[in-house]
C-alpha cells in the first residue's frame, strides 16, 4: 500500500504516536477475483471497522459495485477524500479511478467524480506522493499513468511513462522523491521523481525468493517499506535508505499476499489475500520486531487495502498536516461560492464542516479555530 494511499495517519520515526492509542478505524479492501474477469462479476468493495488494534472486525456498509468497476486498490488523498482503482476487465472498457468523500466519521462514502485518461486500461495499484499529491497509477499491460492534484483537490491528468511494459503495484516513499514499481517478478523497479516532472530509471532491486511481486504499503517505522508477493506468500519488509536504495530486513509468511496496511498505532497489520481470499492479522512484537500472525477474516479473493482513520483535523483542507494560509485559501474560495451544489465547488465540498450544505459563516467560526490551533494533533 498507502504511498500515502497506505498509512492515512502521519508517523514519525517512532512506532506508536499517542494520539494514535486505542483509537477506532477502518479497513478499506476491494474484493477482486483472480485474472480478467467478465462485468457480470466485479465486486463490491469491503469495510471492516475495528474500535482499536486487536479489537474484532465488524463488517460496515460495502461500496457497491457500479460505484466502482471491477476494483483492485484503494488510495486515501486525506483521511476523507477516497480513490478507488479499476480494472474493467483488464480491458472490457477503460481503466478508471473512483473518487469517494467520506463523511459522518467514515459511515458514508459519497462518489464524487471518475477519472481515466486515454489509452489507460487495467488499473492495478494507485498511489500519491506523500509530499504533493500527485496521483500515480499503475496499468497491467502499458505504463505509470499520472494525475496532478491541486490544493483544492482538482485532478488533472498529467500523462504517463514506462510505457510497453505490464506493472501492478506502484509507490512513492515518504520524501517524495523515488517512486517503486512491481511487475509480477522478483523485482522492484525504481524512478527518480525529478523536480522538472521528469523521471529517471534506477537500477531494479532484486528480492531472492521472490516470485510474483504485487502491491506496497509504508510501514508505521518511517522509512520502511512493505511489499507483498502472491507467489512466495510472504510480505517482505524493506529499508528505504536516503539514496533511493532498498535494504531487506524481514519477510512474513501469508499465503497469497497481495498487499498490507496498519492500524493508526501501529501495532496490527493487515495483509489481503488474492485467490485464496482472507485478512491475515498480525501483531507487533516490540522485544523481536517482528510481526505474529493472530487470526484471519475469512472473504473471497481480495486485492488492495488501506487504513481509515476519522479525520482529527477536517479543517486541514490540504491534506498537509496544518491548518494554515493554504488551507485558508481553500475556504475563502468555498465560502465565496457558498452554496456545495454549485458546479464551481471543490469537489465533495469539503469546507462544509458543519455539513449542512453550505459554506458560511457556521463553517468559518469550526474552521477558524483549528487556523489559531495550527497543527493537527
Amino acid at each position: 500500500m498507502m504511498c500515502i494511499h497506505r498509512f492515512v495517519l502521519a508517523v514519525s520515526a517512532s512506532l506508536v504516536s499517542a494520539s494514535a492509542l486505542a483509537q477506532p478505524f477502518q479497513i478499506v479492501v476491494t474484493v477482486t477475483p483472480p485474472f480478467s474477469i467478465p462485468k457480470p462479476q466485479w465486486r463490491d468493495v469491503l469495510r471492516y471497522s475495528f474500535p482499536a488494534s486487536g479489537g474484532a472486525a465488524m463488517s460496515f456498509t460495502n461500496i457497491p459495485n457500479g460505484q466502482v468497476n471491477d476494483p483492485d486498490s484503494v488510495a486515501f488523498r486525506t483521511p476523507t477524500d477516497l480513490f478507488i482503482g479499476n480494472r474493467h476487465g483488464n480491458g472490457v472498457e477503460p481503466g478508471t479511478i473512483s473518487r469517494f468523500r467520506l463523511t459522518d466519521s467514515g459511515a458514508t462514502a459519497t462518489l464524487v467524480d471518475t477519472y481515466t485518461q486515454p489509452g489507460l486500461v487495467g488499473v492495478v495499484e494507485i498511489c500519491f506522493n506523500p509530499l504533493d499529491k500527485e496521483l500515480f497509477a499503475a496499468a497491467v499491460n502499458d505504463g505509470i499513468w499520472r494525475w496532478k492534484v491541486d490544493t483544492q483537490g482538482v485532478v488533472t491528468s498529467n500523462g504517463s511513462f514506462a510505457r510497453g511494459r505490464g506493472w501492478r503495484g506502484v509507490c512513492v516513499e515518504p520524501s517524495g522523491n523515488f517512486l517503486f514499481a512491481t511487475a509480477a517478478g522478483s523485482s522492484i523497479f525504481r524512478f527518480r521523481l525529478n523536480p522538472d516532472g521528469t523521471t529517471t530509471e534506477l537500477t531494479p532491486y532484486t528480492i531472492n525468493g521472490s516470485t510474483n511481486l504485487h502491491f506496497f504499503g509504508l510501514g508505521p517505522v518511517a522509512g520502511e517499506l512493505y511489499v507483498a508477493d502472491i507467489g512466495s506468500n510472504k510480505v517482505y519488509r524493506l529499508r528505504v535508505n536516503a539514496d533511493g536504495s532498498l535494504t531487506l530486513l524481514q519477510s512474513i509468511s501469508s499465503t497469497n499476499a497481495i498487499d498490507c496496511a496498519f492500524s493508526p498505532d501501529g501495532k496490527e497489520m493487515f495483509v489481503s489475500r488474492h485467490i485464496s481470499g482472507g485478512i491475515d492479522r498480525f501483531n507487533y512484537v516490540s522485544a523481536t520486531d517482528t510481526w505474529a500472525y493472530s487470526s484471519t477474516i475469512p472473504t473471497d479473493s481480495l486485492s488492495g487495502l488501506a487504513t481509515y482513520v476519522p479525520a482529527a483535523c477536517p479543517s486541514d483542507l490540504t491534506g498537509e498536516g496544518f491548518v494554515d494560509d493554504s488551507d485558508f485559501q481553500v475556504f475563502a474560495q468555498a465560502y465565496n461560492t457558498l452554496d456545495c451544489a454549485d458546479p464551481s465547488m471543490p469537489l465533495g465540498c469539503p469546507a462544509d464542516l458543519n455539513l449542512d450544505g453550505f459554506v458560511d459563516d457556521l463553517d468559518f467560526q469550526v474552521f477558524v479555530m483549528a487556523y489559531n490551533e495550527l497543527i493537527c494533533s
